[in-house]
C-alpha cells in the first residue's frame, strides 16, 4: 500500500516539477571533444557496458576536464541522464565510501526536499486509514535505512531518468574499508538495476594510474571483476594542435609536426604544453623554424625542471626509503617487499650508494619505509600491491646509476622558471 501511495505522489511531483537546468556556455579556453563524448555516451548506455565503464588516462592529460566539460553535458543533453559526479582526488581528505554514499543521498534529498515532500508528510500524518487498510507511515519509513541500491533506484524513479554515477580517481575507494564496502554496494546496484525493463543506472569509474584502476577489475575477489577497461585517447591530434597554436595569435606559426614533438616531450600533458607554447610565443620570433626550436627547448626545460625537483626530493629521503623506491620502480606490480631476494637487492643498492649508512632491511624496516613513502605521496597502496604514486617517475628512477647520490644526477637542471603563463585547459 505504501509503495502505491509513493508511486502516485511521485507521478504528481514529476508532473508538477518544471524542467529547469542551468545553461552552461562553452568556454573558449577549453578544447572540446564532442565526437569522443558522443561515442562514449552511446557505449555507456548500450548493453555492452551494463557492467560499467572503467577508464584510465595518465594524470594531467585532460581526463577530468573531458569528463566535466564534454562527457557529462553530452549525457545530460543527448541522453537525458541524471549525472552524479564525485572526484575522490579532490576530496581525498574524506573517506571515499562516504563521499560516494553522500553524493547519492544528497541527490535523493534534493528530489525529496521540502518543496517536493509528500502532502502526507507536510500534514505530519503518521497514519493513513482506508476501508480495510491502515498504514503506519512513520514506522514504515523509519524501520530501516535504505541501501545504496535502493536510493539509486528511487532516484531514477523520481526523476524518470537514468542515473549515471561517475567516480573520478576511483582507485582511492580501495584505501579504506568503507570505500571497499561501497564498491560492492555499487556492484549490487549495477547488477540489480541493469536487468530492469527501463535503464535505471550506469557506472563510470576513472583512474589516472593504469595499474591502480586495473586492479579493480582484474582479480576475482574485487567487486568489478571482468568489467571492461578502456584507455582514454589522449590529446595530440592535428585539430587540437591547430587549436593550441591559434591560441597564441597569428604570428605563432610552428609546424604541427614540431608541435606534436613538443607535446610528446611534455608527456602529452596540455597544461605543460601550453606553458611551453607561451614561452616560445613570448620571444616574438618571426621565423617559424626559430619558433619550433624555441618551443622544443621550452618543452625540454619544463620537463627537466620537473625531473630535477623530483630527484632532489628523492635524494632527501632516508637511504632505505630511496632504495625501496628504486626497487619498486624497477619491478612494478611484481614488487615483493618481504621476500629474501628483495632484501638482498636492497642491501646491494645501499652498498652502491657512496657514504650511505648501514640500514636494517628486515621486513619490519621495509614496512616502515613503505609507510613513510606513502605519507610522502610517493607510493600508493590500496588493498593490493604497492605502486608508484606517479607512473611517470618510474622512468626517472630507472635512469639513476649505481650511486644516485652522485652530483651528476642533479646536474643540468634548468634555469629558474619565469612567472607561469595563464593555463589554457584542454579536455
Amino acid at each position: 500500500m505504501l509503495q502505491v501511495i509513493r508511486h502516485l505522489l511521485d507521478r504528481i511531483r514529476g508532473a508538477a516539477r518544471p524542467e529547469s537546468r542551468e545553461i552552461v556556455h562553452s568556454d573558449e579556453k577549453i578544447f572540446h571533444r564532442p565526437a569522443l563524448a558522443r561515442e562514449m555516451a552511446a557505449d555507456l548506455m548500450s548493453r555492452s557496458h551494463a557492467s560499467g565503464m572503467f577508464l584510465t588516462a595518465p594524470r594531467r592529460t585532460g581526463k577530468t576536464t573531458f569528463l566535466r566539460y564534454d562527457l557529462i553535458p553530452t549525457l545530460e543533453r543527448e541522453r537525458k541522464a541524471l549525472v552524479l559526479y564525485a572526484d575522490l582526488w579532490e576530496r581525498r581528505a574524506e573517506d571515499p565510501g562516504a563521499v560516494i554514499v553522500g553524493l547519492v543521498e544528497d541527490a535523493l534529498n534534493r528530489e525529496e526536499g521540502w518543496t517536493s515532500l509528500s502532502p502526507l508528510r507536510r500534514l505530519s500524518l503518521s497514519r493513513l486509514k482506508a476501508p480495510g487498510v491502515e498504514v503506519e507511515l512513520a514506522k514504515a519509513d523509519a524501520s530501516r535505512l535504505p541501501s545504496l541500491r535502493e536510493n539509486l533506484e528511487r532516484l531514477s524513479d523520481l526523476t524518470r531518468r537514468t542515473v549515471v554515477l561517475i567516480v573520478d580517481e576511483a582507485q582511492h575507494a580501495q584505501t579504506t574499508q568503507f570505500g571497499r564496502d561501497v564498491l560492492f554496494m555499487l556492484k549490487s546496484a549495477r547488477d540489480h538495476l541493469s536487468i530492469c525493463e527501463r535503464l535505471m543506472f550506469r557506472l563510470v569509474m576513472t583512474g589516472s594510474h593504469h595499474a591502480k584502476i586495473e586492479r579493480m577489475i582484474r582479480y576475482k575477489h574485487e567487486a568489478f571483476y571482468c568489467a571492461s577497461l578502456k584507455v582514454m585517447p589522449t590529446l595530440g591530434e592535428a585539430d587540437y594542435l591547430a587549436w593550441e597554436r591559434a591560441v597564441h595569435g597569428p604570428a605563432f606559426r610552428p609546424s604541427l609536426a614540431a608541435m606534436s614533438h613538443a607535446f610528446e616531450v611534455c608527456f602529452q600533458r596540455p597544461e605543460v604544453f601550453h606553458i611551453a607554447c607561451c614561452r616560445a610565443a613570448s620571444q616574438a620570433l618571426r621565423d617559424p623554424q626559430e619558433q619550433e626550436s624555441a618551443l622544443s627547448q621550452a618543452a625540454r626545460e619544463l620537463i627537466e625542471i620537473e625531473k630535477h625537483e623530483f630527484l632532489t626530493r628523492v635524494m632527501e629521503l632516508d637511504a632505505l626509503d630511496q632504495v625501496v623506491l628504486r626497487q619498486l620502480a624497477g619491478t612494478g606490480t611484481r614488487f615483493a617487499p618481504y621476500m629474501p631476494e628483495t632484501e638482498r637487492r636492497l642491501v646491494q643498492l645501499m652498498a652502491d650508494m657512496h657514504g650511505a649508512p648501514t640500514r636494517d632491511t628486515s621486513p619490519a624496516a621495509i614496512r616502515a619505509a613503505l609507510g613513510r613513502l606513502r605519507e610522502a605521496n610517493l607510493v600508493w597502496c590500496g588493498d593490493g600491491p604497492h605502486v608508484l604514486e606517479e607512473s611517470l617517475s618510474a622512468a626517472w628512477l630507472k635512469e639513476l646509476g649505481p650511486d644516485p647520490s652522485a652530483p651528476d644526477h642533479l646536474d643540468g637542471c634548468s634555469p629558474a622558471r619565469p612567472a607561469p603563463a595563464p593555463i589554457t585547459r584542454a579536455s
